[in-house]
């Protein structure tokens, strides 16, 4: 597979959450703060950089993405004014004998702030980040991608969750982009994995969070009990 593919990819992908996550921020603004007691103000932010899922959870053949493209992913989606990463995980699978293409990213968010919960749920709901990271992937004039389909997730996945896949082409290369966004108590979560339309990818989406999930409730017992 060509470097330039999976290099466009990783850009559109970046431009894509950092242009679409702000869109979820947005969903708070209409929040009235005022009326939260004293004791109602969060704890400071807990450490989530080591909640990621590792090379151990995934399939043989996946390896790292660089960490200048973590570091710029991670540099996009802190710009947004609520909603801060606190991990994020970026790996990739490349065959070109087999012609196998696999991209699996994902960020947390901590949501310890009680108006960010429901405002995060109604972005799941609503699909609000699925619409503006679907409009992100077409901000490439040669990229064209469809409207974000309605994905069902094959696991029932944290407190609150949805799925959602796109299907463009990237230098004339058809490709899927599937979209899991979940919450597990304080914790949000938002991945994609992209593949080549007509392919089974080596690990689901579905597969991909419900490890994920599972993995959080091991490391956060404290962040991730039903809220």
């Amino acid at each position: 597979m060509k470097k330039k593919v999976v290099l466009l990819v990783c850009l559109l992908i970046s431009a894509a959450w950092g242009g679409g996550f702000g869109k979820v921020s947005i969903a708070t603004k209409a929040i009235d703060r005022s009326h939260i007691l004293s004791a109602d103000v969060p704890d400071p932010a807990a450490d989530l950089s080591s909640l990621v899922l590792t090379l151990q959870d995934l399939p043989p053949g996946f390896t790292e993405m660089s960490s200048e493209y973590v570091a710029s992913l991670r540099n996009k989606l802190s710009q947004g004014p609520d909603f801060k990463p606190g991990s994020i995980f970026a790996y990739q699978k490349i065959d070109s004998k087999l012609l196998e293409l696999q991209l699996l990213i994902g960020f947390t968010v901590q949501l310890s702030d009680p108006t960010l919960q429901p405002a995060f749920d109604r972005a799941i709901g609503e699909g609000i980040f699925a619409k503006a990271f679907s409009q992100g992937l077409n901000g490439n004039k040669e990229v064209q991608f469809t409207p974000p389909a309605t994905l069902t997730l094959q696991d029932k996945i944290g407190e609150v969750s949805a799925g959602w896949r796109s299907q463009g082409k990237v230098e004339n290369i058809p490709m899927n982009v599937d979209l899991a966004m979940f919450r597990r108590g304080q914790i949000g979560v938002v991945m994609a994995t992209i593949y080549l339309d007509g392919t089974k990818p080596t690990i689901t989406i579905s597969e991909a969070a419900r490890k994920f999930d599972s993995r959080m409730m091991e490391l956060k017992p404290d962040l991730t009990q039903p809220q």
